[in-house]
């Protein structure tokens, strides 16, 4: 910015205390190798006088100064005097730089004739002044005039790079996270990154360390009280303790902390570089640097401890006020006035924002430490609230007891905002209770409460709580089974989130959404409505847990079009979230989805396991949920060939997936009974339950040997199927059908989308032998053993060079397995190493060239 000045008069460089004001302009002047058209004059101590001081840099460059015209003082020059000076200037054969140093430039006779000079001296002179303070010549103009060139704090703050690079200079090595972290805590000032290496270098572990550095203590503490604090008027002084209160300090706030004229005069530090600077994008909010805050805050409390309590009670209810409930909670927290951080939280109706919250937000920090004591019901409540988020269903329950008797026993202004924050708890705690009618009956009170037409000293209802209690009626009705009623009430609910501005509650509900649309046989419905929800919870980084659903429908999605890759992925995504699922739904599908992972693979007793613990943990096991997980649990023992009468299946229910259990157990045992397959075939059946139950009409039919009514099974399936791209059911078909469909050219040539098989997260290949025709290829193009479809995809993941234990992980199953499964290829394929394997089945034509 320096080297691009020399057509500017002026050059400006201001910014705080141990910026490199000084340090900069030099390296600049040296670096230039102008030193003999350069002079450089520093004010210190009792320097006080500008013109003396600059007409002698003046002569130092060869200009003629007349004598005995100097002003010993700071007031004006006599006009004669500065045309002479200015010609003379002018008149000189080169550009001349002066560097004025330290000098802070406030009398307004001076800034008029050192603007005279700037202006009239014929572009041979550059003035380089390096101060902390503004000076009060007319820089707007200028920047209208492209006169100057201005370098301030934060064109003189480090990079993280950079302040790397000093902190390894003296000394210290630091991971590159705490890098970040002292540069962020230091906001790049040159002075504070050298004391806190000077700092980390005595420590043993200097990455520990780091948060260590802080500016009420030590030599950074010593620097600014010496630099910055004691340099300040009595008055202003005053109003840096005041203000250092809050974090932001917006406009209204400082009057209210420091007096009417507060506003003026925090506008007037900025110019001074005091380690104050606006809020960018927020007109009129101003913030002081971490560590001078940390300072003025050390001093007020060690000065004036009961001031410091009243400015942080008079910035809680200002906040509150305002409708700023999180900073009006922190400042009270601050003085652990407990009572009112809950009542300003139960009054506000922020148990939703709360609830809605992850632990590391602001508001649940402040409140994590709430005496357990305290018995008054906001503080119940907002205990209460606080355990329901952290998934502490006991200690939920026993506050909510609390609130309950107290509310009871109180009136007064907090009484309804008590009543609604309880009610939309208790509805919100339904979700995971015994009893789903229990849960819409909650939902329902909370629902009818906030409609009340009383209203609490706030006056009006959030409307995240709204779409909080859509959501819990939602849930509720799924469980009942109610799939159309609770599809509706999602999206209402995606509706009041959006309008709420709750991307939590949003997330959620598109994710249910989806859950429904996979029962409901919609994949691509599904397919969308999860990846909306995925994306709205990346971008806004909403909590991991809330887009459980949304990452359990895609599973169900890719499980049921058998890109078991990604099926896998899905599983394993919401296995590692940090937190509990707060509802049964979603786990009883990532059940169903995770038995038919380890069905595909081979796993037949894994699965089984899986939906036997899952059911168990359905404590309505007879309601719509638990019937899914036991007809489930039935269709995989009798796709693995178990003995399964007939009878135990039929007590399922009349869902045609329970029919089409039926219908298989019918044909495992060679019953010719079709009765149940009606109900399977019917248009009231899902997609994939319909191509299950033509693929089971098929084998049917195929009994009695080939007929066109099997082959027209089949097309119907093939037909169907192709709507969603639904591969599943033709894997796990009976291999009388899957041979009729690979000797069927024709059926096979218009379903090529069928012998798709996975080949990554974003891709997929068409082979011309698929896994379908293990079972039926022919026998003049294999001079070797068939591989099974699990083999056949080990054999494509050896192909993309996996480990065994990438196999495993990839394919939800284990070690051992893949080991089997590799010695099979091996031994089928008639080689002895995994890259003879592959070079040989692409031989074959079982894998891509």
């Amino acid at each position: 910015m320096l080297d691009r000045s020399d057509a500017c008069p002026f050059v400006l460089v201001s910014a705080p205390a141990g910026t490199g004001k000084t340090a900069l302009v030099a390296d600049w002047v040296a670096a230039g190798g102008e030193q003999d058209r350069t002079a450089w004059i520093t004010f210190e101590g009792t320097d006080v006088a500008f013109w003396p001081g600059l007409f002698e840099c003046l002569e130092s460059l060869g200009v003629a100064v007349p004598p005995d015209t100097v002003p010993g003082d700071e007031g004006p020059l006599d006009r004669q005097v500065r045309r002479t000076v200015a010609e003379a200037v002018g008149n000189h054969p080169a550009r001349l730089t002066v560097v004025v140093d330290g000098y802070e430039l406030l009398s307004a006779d001076v800034a008029e004739d050192l603007d005279f000079l700037l202006r009239h001296s014929g572009d041979r002179l550059r003035l380089v002044m390096a101060t902390r303070a503004d000076p009060v010549l007319p820089l707007y103009r200028y920047r209208l005039d492209d006169m100057v060139v201005e370098v301030r704090m934060s064109d003189l703050a480090f990079t993280d790079e950079e302040a790397g690079e000093l902190i390894l200079r003296a000394g210290v090595k630091l991971t590159q996270c705490s890098v970040g972290a002292l540069n962020a805590r230091t906001k790049g000032w040159a002075a504070g990154l050298r004391f806190g290496a000077q700092l980390l270098r005595l420590r043993q572990d200097p990455d520990d360390a780091v948060a260590e550095i802080v500016g009420d203590t030590g030599n950074i503490a010593e620097y600014l009280v010496g630099e910055v604090l004691a340099a300040q008027s009595p008055d202003v002084r005053a109003l840096l303790l005041a203000t250092s209160v809050p974090d932001t300090i917006q406009p209204g706030l400082a009057e209210a902390l420091a007096g009417p004229t507060a506003e003026r005069t925090l506008t007037f530090l900025t110019r001074d570089n005091v380690f104050i600077e606006p809020v960018p994008g927020r007109t009129g909010c101003y913030r002081y640097h971490p560590l001078f805050r940390d300072l003025l805050r050390a001093v007020l409390a060690y000065e004036a401890p009961d001031e410091m309590r009243r400015l942080q009670r008079t910035a809680a209810e200002w906040y509150a006020h305002d409708g700023q409930v999180t900073e009006s909670v922190g400042h009270f927290v601050a003085i652990e006035a407990w009572e009112e951080a809950a009542a300003e939280v139960v009054d506000d109706l922020a148990v939703g924002q709360l609830l809605l919250d992850d632990s590391t937000s602001a508001l649940t920090r402040s409140l994590r430490s709430i005496p357990s004591e305290l018995e008054d019901p906001a503080s119940t409540v907002v205990r209460a609230t606080l355990a329901l988020g952290a998934g502490d269903t006991t200690g939920f329950t026993n506050e909510l007891a609390q609130v309950r008797i107290g509310s009871g026993e109180r009136s007064g202004s907090h009484l309804w905002a008590t009543n609604v924050s309880v009610r939309v708890l208790e509805a919100v705690g339904a979700q995971a209770s015994q009893d789903p009618s229990e849960a819409m009956s909650l939902a329902t009170a909370a629902e009818e409460a906030l409609d009340a037409p009383d209203r609490g000293p706030k006056g009006s209802s959030r409307p995240e709580l709204i779409a909080l209690v859509i959501l819990s009626k939602g849930i509720a009705a799924l469980r009942q089974g109610r799939l159309a009623a609770a599809d509706a009430m999602f999206k209402s609910g995606v509706a009041a989130a959006a309008a709420a501005g709750s991307e939590a509650v949003l997330v959620e509900c598109l994710g249910y959404q989806a859950l429904i649309a996979c029962h409901r046989g919609k994949l691509s419905r599904a397919s969308k409505l999860g990846a909306r929800a995925i994306d709205a919870a990346e971008r806004i980084g909403v909590t991991a847990d809330r887009s459980a659903a949304a990452r359990v429908a895609l599973g169900w999605v890719e499980m049921e079009r058998y890109d078991l890759r990604l099926a896998a992925d899905h599983v394993q995504s919401v296995e590692r979230l940090d937190l509990p699922l707060r509802d049964p739904v979603p786990p009883a599908f990532l059940a169903m989805v995770r038995a038919r992972l380890q069905m595909a693979h081979g796993d037949r007793l894994g699965a089984l396991n899986g939906l036997e613990q899952a059911a168990a943990g359905i404590m309505d096991e007879h309601g719509w949920l638990g019937r899914q997980l036991r007809i489930e649990l039935a269709h995989v023992r009798v796709a693995a060939g178990e003995p399964v009468p007939v009878a135990q299946v039929e007590g399922l229910g009349d869902e045609p997936e329970a029919a089409l259990v039926v219908g298989l157990a019918q044909l495992q045992l060679g019953d010719p009974n079709a009765a149940a397959m009606s109900t399977v075939l019917s248009k009231r059946a899902a997609v994939p339950i319909q191509v299950s139950g033509w693929l089971v009409e098929c084998a049917r039919r195929l009994h009695d040997g080939p007929s066109v009514r099997a082959r027209a099974a089949l097309e119907r399936a093939l037909t169907l199927a192709s709507q969603e791209r639904v591969r599943r059911p033709f894997h796990e078909a009976p291999s009388m059908v899957r041979q009729l469909l690979m000797r069927d050219q024709q059926l096979s040539a218009e379903h090529q989308w069928l012998f798709e098989i996975s080949m990554g997260p974003s891709r997929r290949l068409s082979v011309q032998k698929p896994a379908l025709a293990a079972v039926a290829a022919s026998p003049s193009e294999l001079v070797v053993e068939e591989l099974t479809e699990k083999e056949q995809e080990v054999l494509g993941h050896l192909a993309d060079l996996l480990t065994t234990e990438e196999i495993a992980s990839v394919m939800y199953i284990s070690v051992n397995t893949i080991r089997t499964h590799v010695r099979n290829i091996l031994r089928k394929l008639g080689v002895t190493r995994r890259n003879d394997a592959v070079r040989r089945a692409r031989e074959l034509r079982l894998l891509s060239q």
